[in-house]
């Protein structure tokens, strides 16, 4: 039940602006850093507009280390945004 509660909250976040919808799995390919292509504004949504609660829970449910994510947030989404600019999920590192 939890997994499902978090893909829900992250894929309504995600798919809020979108014309054609993703998935659970989508957004799960895109944070392994795999050899799919990365869906840039999708990771940007995942990683600044969803509850830090449903990111950890999501990473969580879908096996993902919190480092390989902070690997993804690093590559594809970070350089996107003004330097020293702190997501939410920074916090995790300092814990």
């Amino acid at each position: 039940m939890k997994q499902a509660e978090n893909d829900w909250m992250v894929l309504t976040t995600i798919n809020a602006p979108r014309r054609e919808l993703v998935n659970g799995d989508d957004v799960e390919s895109w944070l392994r850093d795999t050899a799919v292509e990365q869906d840039i504004m999708g990771l940007q949504t995942f990683f600044y507009e969803c509850d830090l609660g449903a990111q950890l829970g999501f990473l969580e449910a879908r096996h993902i280390p919190v480092e390989q994510a902070l690997v993804t947030l690093d590559k594809y989404v970070r350089p996107w945004f003004p330097n020293g600019y702190h997501f939410l999920i920074d916090d995790w590192k300092v814990a």
